[in-house]
């Protein structure tokens, strides 16, 4: 499911073909979702190395032009090594989180995930243990790959 089609709002400007979608930048908090995301399980290496969430403050700085800090980061293992994918586009509230990027060597990466609050609050108290948090899927060149993370508390 195209990342677009979730904003519910398109915005078309006269000079731009109506065929065209503008790229979308929307959060709607009403808590607090930041910190590190890392992933749950031992053993393979997961595609999903990190998924780092700002604060509210930082939404609105980059859904006001400013891109000085994006409000989320996700960093993907795979053979070539790390990549950094920072939002082309994204719909961020407080249980679903729907992003699109892109990296260099990577190509197209759109990422959707469920954002569980009752485990959030329990890693939170106790300063991040292996609660699954974050569940989705991640689509690198069009191939899904499911994913769980953890909220991170840090060494």
């Amino acid at each position: 499911m195209g990342l677009l089609s979730l904003a519910a709002c398109e915005r078309h400007d006269a000079a731009t073909p109506t065929s065209t979608p503008e790229v979308t930048f929307q959060h709607r908090l009403s808590g607090d979702i930041s910190g590190d995301y890392r992933p749950t399980g031992e053993g393979e290496m997961p595609l999903v190395a990190s998924l780092f969430v700002g604060r509210d403050e930082a939404f609105a700085a980059w859904e006001g032009g400013s891109r000085a800090s994006p409000p989320l980061i996700l960093s993907l293992t795979g053979p070539q090594g790390e990549a950094r994918v920072l939002p082309d586009a994204y719909v961020v509230t407080d249980d679903r989180i729907q992003m699109r990027g892109s990296a260099p060597g990577v190509g197209p990466v759109e990422l959707s995930a469920r954002i569980d609050q009752g485990a959030l609050a329990t890693a939170r108290r106790n300063l991040g243990d292996r609660t699954p948090v974050v569940t989705g899927t991640i689509s690198v060149n069009g191939r899904p790959t499911p994913f769980t993370l953890s909220w991170w508390g840090g060494d």
